[in-house]
């Protein structure tokens, strides 16, 4: 006689929750990689320090802290993956650092 386990069997609901935690996973994984893509880590850590010590111009500033916002939008874009499009500007000034 064969003895099924039932502690084995997951539900449609358990299913349905891993894939959605996959799939928040894998947007976190893309959100990284878009922002990296334009700002990476050491670039975000330079942009910091001279927006810290005012070594910016009024007018990067702004741009700094539209990046800024642009980084957060992406971060609460991962629920939905709807990713918003880089601020004219942004680019061009972490290119620089």
């Amino acid at each position: 006689m064969t003895t099924i386990d039932l502690t084995q069997l997951i539900t449609a609901e358990q299913k349905a929750e891993a894939e959605m935690a996959k799939q928040i996973a894998d947007r976190k994984d893309e959100c990284r990689s878009r922002i990296f893509a334009v700002v990476d880590q050491i670039t975000q850590m330079n942009l910091a320090a001279t927006a810290a010590a005012g070594g910016f111009t009024t007018e990067e500033m702004d741009t700094y802290r539209i990046g800024l916002q642009w980084i957060h939008d992406m971060q609460a874009a991962v629920t939905t993956g709807d990713w918003p499009v880089v601020p004219a500007g942004v680019e061009e000034l972490a290119a620089r650092f």
